[in-house]
């Protein structure tokens, strides 16, 4: 930064410019004066001129940014399967992560930091971009194919669907269908498909909104397998559950494996618990998993004339506790919604609890055509309780015992969080754009976005970091430090000891800040 200061001598004004600049061998700030001359109107500096060359950027955020692109290889292949707009991509996700804004305000935010390379867009230029990078599929395709070789070797795959919501009519992919978030807007669907030995996002891909998950099974293999995917687990939620997906998987049983959760509506599923119940109950199926107190058998199960591994578990704390929550939320509409009222018929019954009850409680009471009132329905009610506690995983793997197989179901959360990212961390739970291309261009910076963002997390959560920060004030406080650059000096700001501590963490040494 450089500023002008004035010196007396000999009762003589007399000019001269400071530069401060960063000494790499004291590691401290320094200053430089440069004369000017005496004070007078007829040589008086021009202010504007001193400070045309001058550049101050937010940097410290950026700097992190760029160096997790690098650490996990993200940057080098964004720039090969792009060569004239990685720059603006890379500078879109870490708008994407920083600021979670619509993208119009994205010049104002360019404007204040430091992305050297990247080119200036105003709206309509950001437009235009996203088109250009909307139509340009095939390099999408080879981002996607070269990711997945970079992450190779891998172990498991989570796979999950989340509903973007949008009031868009132009776009293909916008349709009606069950969303997720209980927002009465039609949407589209993306699937993404996480590494469990990466902590990664590997692959995503779009779906209409009408498409529901478990016909989305079939393709999702085909292209992980296309894209060189040739052995790994899959780990599914219980909404991808059908005897079509299992017999899709295991035509490749050699190359991949799955556990699958099973639903409880599947009679062989209510058979199976049945039958086991009173094993499960004995102390002798006890075991510990993460300080938590669980039982477990295991059986088999056909689908389609194939037998597959079922693993039969039991959290007797869970049962009980999801059975207090139920039974006092049932009582507490007895005694708050129903109030001994009484109904002339089924129907205005039928009319008042879809009005005055919450939809998930209301077939747990029935009329009474006796009493004229709503009644608790026991049959629903204890259907419901009876798979309090209890959840099976199915697999075509007989070599995992129970602690595997619980603890990869148990990490696929790691998917659950990535949306939550997505929508709350990002600027991802509307899709404001007015074409296909746009929206596949915003939803694919939005993936590169994922994978920043889920390595930071992946260090936070290993430096217990999230301790002291969240993600995003971790980002605001990198934020205040600040490049100066004035002709061809640079100084960045002085490191506080908040950030040094974070940078520790991160395993980056301070040195790093000064290679721009």
């Amino acid at each position: 930064m450089s500023y002008i200061v004035e010196q007396k001598i000999k009762g003589r004004i007399y000019l001269y410019k400071v530069d401060s600049y960063w000494d790499k061998d004291k590691k401290q700030a320094r200053q430089k004066r440069t004369y000017i001359g005496p004070k007078d109107a007829k040589r008086k500096p021009s202010i504007k001129q001193i400070h045309s060359n001058i550049i101050h950027k937010s940097y410290g955020n950026i700097f992190l940014l760029n160096w997790i692109i690098n650490k996990i290889g993200l940057y080098d292949i964004v720039k090969e399967s792009f060569p004239n707009q990685y720059a603006e991509l890379i500078a879109l996700a870490f708008y994407e992560i920083i600021e979670a804004s619509p993208l119009y305000l994205f010049p104002y935010w360019h404007e204040e930091h430091y992305l050297p390379n990247t080119n200036k867009m105003d709206s309509s230029a950001i437009s235009k971009f996203c088109d250009e990078i909307g139509r340009n599929q095939h390099q999408r395709i080879e981002f996607q194919e070269q990711w997945i070789a970079h992450l190779q070797p891998v172990d498991a795959l989570y796979y999950d669907i989340t509903s973007i919501s949008s009031y868009s009519t132009n776009i293909e992919f916008i349709e009606w269908g069950y969303n997720r978030d209980n927002e009465n807007l039609a949407q589209l669907n993306m699937g993404v498909v996480f590494c469990n030995n990466k902590s990664l996002p590997i692959f995503y891909t779009l779906y209409p909104g009408s498409i529901v998950d478990v016909t989305t099974l079939k393709n999702c293999v085909t292209y992980l397998k296309s894209f060189g995917l040739n052995e790994f687990m899959f780990i599914l939620d219980r909404g991808f559950f059908s005897t079509a997906n299992i017999s899709e998987m295991d035509k490749h049983q050699e190359n991949i494996s799955f556990i699958q959760p099973l639903p409880f509506s599947l009679n062989k599923v209510k058979e199976l618990i049945k039958t086991h119940k009173k094993e499960l109950n004995d102390i002798g199926s006890n075991f510990t998993f993460n300080n938590e107190l669980l039982s477990h058998v295991k059986s088999e199960i056909q689908f389609n004339e194939q037998s597959y591994s079922s693993h039969i578990f039991l959290n007797e704390k869970a049962e009980l506790d999801q059975r207090q929550l139920f039974m006092k939320k049932l009582i507490d509409i007895e005694n708050n919604i129903i109030k001994n009222r009484l109904f002339s018929s089924l129907k205005e019954a039928r009319i008042f609890k879809e009005d005055n009850i919450i939809k998930a409680y209301q077939n747990f009471f029935k009329w009474s055509r006796s009493s004229g009132m709503l009644e608790r329905n026991i049959i629903t009610i204890k259907a419901k309780i009876s798979k309090f506690g209890y959840f099976i995983l199915s697999t075509n793997r007989d070599d995992l015992d129970k602690e595997t197989i619980l603890a990869n179901y148990r990490n696929k959360d790691q998917v659950e969080k990535i949306f939550d990212l997505l929508k709350n961390e990002m600027d991802g739970d509307r899709l404001r754009v007015h074409s296909q291309f746009n929206a596949d261009a915003r939803l694919f910076i939005n993936f590169l976005a994922l994978i920043v963002q889920s390595e930071i997390i992946k260090i936070m959560r290993a430096e217990k970091l999230f301790k002291k920060y969240t993600m995003r004030e971790l980002i605001a406080e990198l934020r205040k430090i600040k490049l100066t650059k004035y002709n061809d000096e640079v100084i960045i700001s002085e490191i506080s000891k908040k950030q040094r501590k974070i940078f520790e963490a991160f395993k980056i040494d301070l040195e790093e800040l000064h290679r721009y």
